[in-house]
């Protein structure tokens, strides 16, 4: 017969129950069942994993429908305490009591989540006392593979890796993250040969800890699963294997802000600046009152004599330098490596000097940049990059579709054959970008509707024999005048034109250029001379961001100065005047290069007409317009 203590414990699990179920109602009150879940899913295989620890967390229902109903969404009981079933749960409670629960349960897995066949009141009773795991006999179910379905196809990333992995209470809301997950666990067992290789065990010693640290820091509403906040996580700081708890919580405390942006809880800002518009729009922070002297420091993937990309952007600084004099202190990292914690000590290094600001010049440099910002919350990071959602970085770059839209304008007007060529970067950004391209292509319909873009995408913009290739393939195609990335093998030629970014050639047969027909050139002076003055001026205010997660994306348009596109005197005629209205009137805000209506390779409209894409729509585009055809992808 059950004692006092037994049925006490009973009423008081019966009340929280009665109490869930009357918060949840009748719809969504009482035990989920698996087969309920499985009435329009096909299960294809069942494996046998044999016994396991499972968290008490992750057990979400019951197997069948026989006992749902005599317990509540929580597990608690709901039959009156004088009906047998009363009298069981207080029998099994008693001897919880005395010899604690020894029997595993049966139990099935399904989406990583457990469902109960035999064991319920176990359960029942293990979680009304506080338990944290269960030992399980687990039968897994196999669904049919279904890509419409995020959380199957979630589920079959597992399976693809391994159908016997076993992973303890580890879900992902994204496609992908388990995946990539378990290919950096797997590039660190090839660089530590002397740990064992077993994937799943690591994957589970880490991400064990992980959640427990994660749990008890990140208490906000963050739209992020824990297994989902690891991948993040391991992006930035590296897997956290052998790591300490302190370290994790240290880590993780500057990290919410990221979790935040990730899960998209918080959006990105983006800015088309003008000249007229102030920083300080942004919000509060930086200084308390305008500075005598303002520390900047300035990252560089290579030097300015080997790299474009570097002497254009230092030589905007260098401008900026003398402007300031005294006040202004410029400390120079040049040749930083990319990625790996021999670049992160790189960078770090630059922190003891306490800098007010830091530019990173390359967008390779985002997931290095992003994790200064979040453990130096003291210098306000700025990376030369496109915006992305999920990252809780400041970003700065200019609108190249403007340049990139005149330069089509004055292709179209010069070219006999109505084909164009066009030099892409395979990767300048994380991912490759298309907006550019595409501007250029809707900038020579305007000219000519009947004009064909020829795109390239380069693997190497410094590699001249690259260049030689595309301008053939070009010209192969039908091509007489190209867009071409500037990048001459002569390091005077570089010193002498360091702002000019492409030039437009008008090709021969075999795609040697015959004739300069316009320069396209990149000024970062205008940002960099805006962004500092205005943090001397006390007027930059993007302090607190990273750590709350609000990050600001400045866009720098044509009408900036940043870029401009310069024809030589052989197309000063009706050409010129045709690109001056065009010029003038994307200064003026009159013309918008991705105003609507806009059809894909396709055919299918992506831009309605009359509609102006906001600037994070255009910098993601993944779609080539109309008129595009790519030659090497």
């Amino acid at each position: 017969m059950p004692d006092q203590e037994s049925r006490a414990a009973y009423l008081a699990a019966r009340k929280a129950g009665r109490k869930y179920l009357a918060e949840h109602g009748e719809s969504r009150g009482y035990l989920p069942t698996l087969d309920r879940s499985l009435d329009r899913i096909v299960i294809v295989g069942e494996l046998n994993l044999g016994y396991h620890e499972i968290p008490l967390d992750a057990i979400k229902g019951t197997k069948t429908s026989g006992r749902s109903s005599a317990f509540a969404g929580n597990f608690m009981p709901l039959l009156e305490s004088d009906t047998e079933f009363a009298s069981k749960w207080q029998k099994v409670y008693g001897s919880q009591l005395t010899e604690g629960i020894r029997e595993p349960i049966t139990a099935f897995q399904f989406l990583n989540k457990y469902y109960v066949q035999e064991g319920n009141k176990r359960v029942s009773i293990l979680k009304s006392v506080g338990a944290a795991s269960v030992t399980a006999q687990l039968t897994r179910f196999i669904p049919e593979r279904d890509e419409s379905n995020d959380e199957v196809s979630i589920y079959y990333e597992f399976l693809d890796y391994d159908k016997w992995l076993f992973v303890d209470d580890l879900w992902f809301s994204k496609r992908g993250y388990f995946t990539e997950l378990a290919h950096g666990v797997e590039r660190f067992l090839d660089e530590h040969p002397d740990m064992s290789r077993d994937p799943g065990e690591l994957i589970n010693r880490v991400q064990r800890t992980f959640r427990a640290v994660y749990k008890s820091v990140v208490t906000e509403d963050v739209s992020l699963t824990s297994g989902d906040a690891l991948v993040e996580y391991v992006r930035v700081f590296g897997l956290p294997y052998n790591v300490t708890v302190e370290d994790i919580r240290h880590n993780l405390s500057n990290f919410k802000g990221q979790l935040l942006v990730a899960g998209g809880d918080v959006g990105r800002r983006t800015l088309d600046v003008s000249v007229a518009q102030p920083t300080d729009s942004v919000r509060p922070g930086l200084f308390s009152r305008a500075p005598g002297k303002i520390s900047v420091a300035v990252a560089y993937a290579g030097t300015p004599e080997s790299n474009i990309w570097t002497a254009q952007h230092d030589l905007a600084i260098k401008r900026v330098e003398r402007k300031y004099g005294d006040r202004l202190e410029v400390l120079r990292i040049t040749n930083l490596p990319t990625v790996g914690e021999l670049a992160y000590r790189a960078l770090a290094e630059v922190s003891k000097s306490k800098p007010n600001l830091m530019f990173t010049t390359s967008p390779t440099m985002s997931t290095l940049s992003l994790r200064f910002a979040l453990e130096h919350p003291e210098t306000v990071v700025l990376n030369c990059d496109s915006p992305h959602d999920g990252k809780n970085l400041h970003t700065y770059y200019c609108k190249m579709y403007d340049l990139t839209f005149l330069c089509g304008i004055l292709s179209a007007a010069e070219s006999e054959t109505g084909k164009l060529g066009y030099m892409s970067s395979a990767k300048v950004f994380s991912k490759r970008t298309v907006y550019d391209i595409n501007a250029f292509a809707l900038g020579a319909r305007l000219i000519n509707p009947r004009s064909e873009v020829l795109g390239y995408t380069m693997s190497r913009i410094n590699d001249w024999a690259e260049h030689d290739l595309a301008r053939a393939e070009f010209a192969r195609h039908g091509a007489d005048v190209a867009f071409c990335r500037h990048s001459p093998d002569n390091p005077l030629d570089r010193k002498a034109f360091p702002e000019v970014y492409a030039q437009l050639y008008r090709l021969a047969s075999n795609g040697a250029p015959l004739e300069s027909l316009a320069a396209a050139t990149l000024d970062w002076e205008p940002f960099y001379d805006k962004m500092i003055g205005d943090a001397l001026l006390g007027r930059l205010h993007l302090s607190d961001v990273t750590r709350v997660g609000s990050p600001v994306h400045f866009g720098w348009g044509f009408q900036t100065g940043i870029m401009d596109i310069f024809p030589v005197n052989s197309v000063l005629g009706v050409t010129g005047r045709l690109l001056r209205i065009f010029r003038d009137l994307l200064k003026s805000g009159g013309l918008h290069p991705f105003e609507g209506p806009i059809a894909d390779d396709l055919g299918i409209q992506r831009v309605e007409d009359g509609v102006v894409p906001t600037l994070m729509e255009i910098q993601e585009m993944d779609w080539l317009a109309y008129s595009v055809r790519m030659l090497n992808d």
